[in-house]
């Protein structure tokens, strides 16, 4: 094997051990760009320090009360990420549930690096989101919140210590992260917590 060879796959094995390492961490609520650039350039250290690095609770970053609680005895989340499925999922949860709903809470989760950085934008931009959902909903969400974490056990975790009902997501989320598609939706299934109801279609029209 000529020393080129040899270099280029201990090379090529430094990088897919680093990218591993930030897919692994990404899985588990660190999805901030940089840990792919430390991937690569880290290679097996970063592997080493991601045990460590990812031994968090998914923590509540933000309340915001936005409607009276109804009638009803139900208590149920809805998880949302901006996508037009999450969309699908609030009018599912409004239309199927709303008479029966005491609380309705709209709930994004996003990285725990957003948390640690007081410069990042996903936190405002996860309320800019989800006030407009509550809007949407004519009042009927009741609060709405900002979680960080891996999604899934963001969201059963949170519907577990509020003693909440149900939790509602749409079939697939948005863009490349697909934070509610496949896998996380999956899981939200597979656990037995919390009932889970995915929500398929799309968003109703604004205004009915």
């Amino acid at each position: 094997m000529s020393g080129l060879v040899y270099v280029l796959i201990v090379v090529g094995v430094w990088i897919s051990v680093g990218l591993l390492a930030a897919w692994w961490m990404a899985r588990r609520g660190h999805r901030h760009w940089r840990w792919p650039v430390m991937g690569v350039v880290f290679g097996p250290f970063l592997a080493l320090a991601a045990s460590e690095r990812v031994q968090r609770h998914p923590d509540l970053l933000s309340r915001t009360d936005s409607g009276a609680h109804g009638p009803g005895g139900l208590r149920v989340l809805v998880g949302v990420d901006g996508s037009a499925a999450s969309q699908a999922a609030l009018d599912l949860a409004v239309d199927l549930f709303g008479p029966y709903v005491e609380t309705l809470v709209a709930a994004e989760v996003v990285g725990y690096d957003a948390a640690e950085d007081e410069h990042d934008p996903s936190i405002a931009a996860a309320r800019s989101r989800l006030a407009a959902l509550a809007e949407r909903s004519g009042g009927r969400v009741t609060e709405y919140d900002v979680l960080s974490g891996p999604p899934a056990q963001a969201l059963v975790g949170y519907a577990r210590e509020q003693n909440l009902d149900l939790v509602v997501v749409g079939s697939h989320g948005r863009g490349l992260s697909r934070r509610l598609l496949g896998d996380v939706a999956h899981a939200l299934v597979r656990q037995t917590a919390v009932p889970v109801l995915v929500a398929g279609g799309h968003p109703r029209p604004s205004g009915r």
